[in-house]
């Protein structure tokens, strides 16, 4: 007999949330939001910036490859409005990805012309190979490692380098990471 009325009990017991329960849980779930999108933000800002720098790496690696390869000089422009000499080489217009004026912008973009010996020079008169900052692309999105610097050194060394202000025309600065 107390069995059936132990069972009865319970079967007449709902299950389920209160509403004092689904409340705490969907303010706990707010707060993790808070918390994780800025840090979104943040990551997928920063990671838009790495890939533009690393195609523009990429295609200044291609322009070499092909200047070796063809026996020629390949000039090579991060942008469309940059002119290159000489005039009568292969040009390659970069392309880059990821550039959204507003989001993620270029400046100080540097034309330069791969010889067919894969020295890169400023694409002026001289034959010197070109030491220093062959753009910098940036973003207004995020506070703190806005900037990626592409550097060539020597005229066919490629660097990246991370920093929080403009670019270091000569070469990287000091707080470059």
């Amino acid at each position: 007999m107390y069995h059936r009325l132990s069972h009865r009990r319970h079967a007449a017991r709902q299950h389920g949330f209160t509403i004092i329960e689904l409340m705490v849980t969907l303010v706990v779930a707010a707060i993790l939001l808070a918390i994780a999108i800025p840090s979104f933000t943040y990551l997928t800002v920063s990671n838009k910036l790495s890939a533009s720098a690393n195609s523009l790496v990429n295609n200044l690696m291609m322009a070499r490859a092909e200047a070796v390869k063809r026996n020629t000089d390949v000039n090579v422009c991060a942008t469309s409005t940059c002119a290159v000499v000489p005039a009568n080489a292969t040009t390659i217009q970069t392309g880059i990805t990821g550039i959204q004026p507003g989001v993620i912008d270029i400046q100080n973009v540097k034309a330069l012309s791969f010889r067919a010996q894969g020295l890169a020079t400023p694409g002026t008169a001289t034959t010197a190979p070109y030491t220093g900052l062959v753009a910098d692309i940036y973003t207004s999105q995020i506070s703190s490692n806005t900037h990626r610097c592409i550097y060539l050194t020597a005229g066919s060394v490629v660097s990246t380098c991370t920093d929080n202000a403009n670019c270091a025309t000569g070469g990287p600065s000091a707080s470059c990471k």
